[in-house]
């Protein structure tokens, strides 16, 4: 009798320690931070804005005595342009990269407890947001948005293109492709401009030269691959798996905010046109680094719409939606786009027009300068030279301002013109260049 009683409170004790266990177990949770000790919560950042990651685990607080680490499989990702975090072996493209992602190693990504026995655990470093190409006073074509520059650290991707393809029934659909390497846009259905039924390879290339590929370019391999980017309004979705429980998986977001910019003259009326100018823009979107002076494309038109195509084919752009639509004419031989082709400016080539001009034969195309070019009527306007440059820089005022003015010293000069005459108007123009 005395055995069959020592028997059920083994049993008994076996059952309480399951519920002791199951009673430890938890759900993770994620979030961003924009400090270290993982406080400051964000949901919503700017781009070039630098997070932690932040995750609450209690099942991964070990020790109660030491700050414990983790080297869990975390991920964050743009959904909409493709860009993804590069989390893993942290010394990737230095001398020590072993391409492996191990569970130790103080070189990789891991998340370390913010204090003996919280529960509370940030990632080592943090990560940045998007960047610019270049931030290079000389170089203000190369203040294109990119996820990151080389060696790519922090994000990467963000090259999705959406535009149109075939669908299985030959109609038309938005599709999304990505950049891929020898001047082509890549689909996972085939050619874009294929007379009739078009072939279908598994994930083929578009025509070749159906698109240009701009200044901001990796070396992947044996292609190259668009420095993409985020965009704002764009959501970020991070995720996180207990590392001792793959069941145990936390979902945290956040917003690329976005602020709606304005433009203005100085003055409504001005007496002649030797006089100067000043435009202003406003953008703290366009604020991606409050340590450098930063600029923002600005297009002027004088008398949008007011006289015909010049090119042969009349598709030369009289305006800003068809300099938009076209990319303007070649500044050095008044080709329409790029070549004779259309080659609409976009995120990546609104700060340099070259990016849109193919050379051809070894013979450079597109203006050296990196504007956009229009062709006005010789008869009604008197330009200083056959094609006009029609894009400007406007320039940050200080650091981590957010805004940005362009200066003209004279009118009819900085426009090209060797005359304005009264009542001509002038129109300025601001596309954001993140944020279409």
């Amino acid at each position: 009798m005395k055995r069959k009683l020592v028997v059920v409170s083994v049993v008994m004790l076996f059952v309480a320690a399951l519920f002791t266990l199951a009673a430890f177990a938890s759900d993770a949770q994620m979030y961003f931070s924009s400090d270290k000790n993982g406080q400051n919560r964000v949901t919503n950042i700017q781009e070039g804005d630098e997070i932690w990651i932040v995750v609450i685990d209690n099942d991964e607080n070990i020790d109660c005595d030491v700050r414990d680490k983790m080297w869990p499989d975390v991920k964050i990702m743009d959904y909409k342009t493709g860009a993804y975090i590069v989390w893993g072996d942290a010394t990737n493209g230095s001398d020590s990269d072993d391409d492996l992602y191990t569970d130790g190693d103080l070189g990789d990504d891991y998340l370390e407890e913010t204090g003996a026995d919280t529960g509370v655990f940030v990632s080592k470093r943090a990560f940045q947001v998007g960047t610019r190409e270049s931030f290079a006073a000389g170089e203000p074509h190369h203040f294109t948005h990119v996820v990151d520059t080389l060696p790519l650290d922090d994000f990467q991707g963000g090259h999705y293109q959406y535009a149109v393809d075939y669908g299985d029934d030959w109609g038309w659909t938005d599709d999304r492709g990505f950049w891929g390497g020898s001047e082509q846009l890549k689909f996972h259905l085939g050619a874009l401009s294929q007379p009739g039924p078009p072939i279908k390879p598994a994930f083929g290339p578009a025509v070749e030269d159906l698109w240009r590929m701009p200044s901001a370019l990796l070396r992947f391999g044996g292609d190259l691959i668009l420095l993409g980017r985020f965009e704002n309004i764009d959501t970020l979705i991070g995720m996180y798996q207990d590392p001792n429980d793959a069941t145990d998986v936390a979902v945290g977001m956040m917003k690329i905010i976005d602020v709606e910019a304005t433009i203005s003259w100085d003055m409504e009326v001005y007496k002649d046109a030797n006089g100067a100018a000043t435009i202003t823009v406003v953008d703290p979107d366009e604020n991606l680094n409050c340590n450098e002076v930063e600029c923002v494309p600005v297009f002027i038109i004088v008398n949008p719409g007011s006289w015909n195509p010049q090119d042969p084919n009349l598709v030369s752009p009289t305006n800003f939606c068809m300099l938009k639509r076209t990319g303007g004419v070649d500044g050095t031989n008044g080709d329409v786009g790029c070549n004779g082709d259309f080659c609409p400016i976009r995120w990546y080539d609104i700060y340099n027009s070259k990016a849109n001009f193919k050379d051809v034969g070894g013979v450079e195309a597109g203006a050296a300068d990196g504007r956009y070019y229009i062709e006005y009527d010789p008869t009604l306007f008197a330009t200083v030279q056959t094609y006009s440059a029609v894009s400007f820089y406007a320039w940050e005022t200080g650091v981590d301002t957010g805004v940005f003015q362009l200066n003209l010293n004279r009118l009819d000069e900085d426009l090209g013109f060797e005359e304005l005459f009264v009542r001509d108007v002038l129109v300025a123009y601001y596309l954001d260049p993140n944020d279409f």
